[in-house]
């Protein structure tokens, strides 16, 4: 309910999209699979090199941060202790992340956790991205939704992501 109020104020700009466009980056990610590491620092590398601006907000289940994502400038961290009784999302990092205009949001989310999802949904970026895991699509946040199979793959995930991203507002594809 509370998430549905504050959802009635935001304004997206809808905007032409273009990867080539995209300036700047959010990503949500679920640290709980926290092997996938690896597939999301190659995104970033990759996202960095074509000159984008990346900002990651974790979702980290337990108290600690694990060794191998501390030190990491680009990545900000959310936990139980951020959330409010409703279980939005009220830390000063979630906060910063929902002011910051980001060209483009991938929600890396693969257990459609309710933290990550309200994020995305309070995003105003004009492209957002997440997998396709609900039974009711029309009510998630995102603009373009990848179909994710079972077991969720988060490469394949960034994959069909970065690809189908790379074909919208591309001169080749457009009609």
């Amino acid at each position: 309910m509370m998430l549905h109020r504050r959802l009635g104020a935001l304004r997206r700009m809808k905007q032409d999209f273009s990867l080539d466009g995209v300036r700047k980056i959010g990503i949500l990610w679920d640290a709980s699979y926290e092997n996938d590491f690896q597939h999301l620092a190659a995104l970033k590398r990759q996202l960095s090199e074509s000159g984008k601006s990346v900002e990651v907000i974790a979702w980290i289940p337990g108290r600690d941060v694990p060794d191998k994502l501390t030190g990491l400038s680009y990545m900000k961290f959310l936990r139980k202790a951020d959330l409010n009784w409703a279980y939005l999302p009220v830390s000063g990092d979630a906060n910063k992340f929902l002011e910051t205009k980001y060209d483009l949001l991938i929600d890396v989310n693969p257990s459609s956790l309710f933290q990550l999802s309200a994020l995305a949904a309070l995003s105003a970026a004009p492209m957002k991205v997440g997998p396709d895991l609900t039974d009711e699509p029309e009510n998630a946040p995102y603009d373009l939704m990848i179909r994710a199979p079972k077991p969720f793959s988060i490469a394949l995930f960034i994959d069909q992501a970065m690809h189908y991203l790379s074909l919208i507002g591309s001169p080749r594809t457009r009609a």
